[in-house]
């Protein structure tokens, strides 16, 4: 616990923990675990997690099964140096995958079905999992790689990109009759207030959006009273915004193909 301290929706009546816990393959049988300080971060965990299991299981070349987490050049490099193995998923930030996506859009990479089932709960729905054709490895350490593409998670992919884009669209629509008043005078401002709504949805890429402005000009009386045929005015001139925008056809084709991928042996 963080004795003292709120957790991180600012509640001083809790404390934050953070459990680890280490189960058979069959998901039946907890083999280890262990509660942490909420200060302790999910990227730290493995190697005292997986030196107790090998200490345990009194061997190092079990299949050691874990989330993205344990892809630090520490933890893979202490757990593939003591003989052990791995089975993890690629975190997306890392080149190789953002390489890999780069390449799938924008050329069509054969594939080969691996595997095909009944979607869980569904309604005799079918799922469908291929495994990209080639030889994939990552630069560092040279740890195997497979990429795996799955008919739901895509299905699953583009229905929570087009949610997200209603939203984003939403907001903008919301933003129209607020241009050109109060906190939306200047263009920094409303470029700003923009941005922002993409970043929180991320799917800038998929929507192109234009910002106009047109030069306003009219006049106003210098000094007070009635005007008359000696009154001056002096010319004034103000910047009008106006947003539009469509979504990019280009780059949500290029979405088309999603997948995701697995490491499946680092060795």
């Amino acid at each position: 616990p963080r004795g003292g301290r709120n957790d991180r929706n600012h509640r001083p009546e809790s404390a934050e923990y953070a459990f680890s816990l280490s189960i058979s393959s069959d998901g039946a049988v907890p083999v280890h675990y262990k509660t942490y300080s909420g200060d302790r971060t999910d990227d730290t965990m493995h190697i005292e997690t997986w030196t107790t299991v090998s200490k345990i299981t009194r061997k190092h070349d079990f299949i050691y099964v874990a989330d993205c987490k344990v892809c630090t050049s520490n933890q893979l490099g202490y757990i593939v140096g003591k003989g052990g193995r791995v089975i993890t998923t690629v975190p997306n930030t890392w080149k190789e995958a953002m390489t890999f996506k780069e390449e799938l859009r924008l050329e069509k990479k054969g594939k080969k079905r691996i595997w095909r089932r009944k979607i869980p709960g569904g309604w005799g729905e079918v799922e469908y999992y291929s495994l990209f054709c080639g030889d994939y490895s990552t630069e560092k350490a040279g740890y195997r790689m497979y990429w795996y593409h799955s008919s739901e998670k895509r299905k699953n992919d583009a229905l929570s990109r087009e949610q997200k884009l209603q939203k984003v669209e939403s907001n903008l629509l919301n933003l129209l009759p607020k241009l050109n008043k109060k906190k939306l005078k200047m263009r920094e401002e409303i470029e700003k207030r923009i941005e922002e709504i993409l970043k929180k949805y991320k799917v800038k890429e998929f929507l192109k959006i234009s910002l106009t402005e047109v030069r306003q000009s009219y006049r106003v009386q210098i000094g007070r009273g009635r005007p008359g045929p000696k009154t001056k005015y002096k010319k004034c001139v103000e910047m009008v915004y106006s947003l539009v925008w469509e979504r990019n056809k280009e780059a949500l084709k290029r979405e088309k193909m999603w997948f995701f991928s697995q490491n499946i042996r680092l060795n």
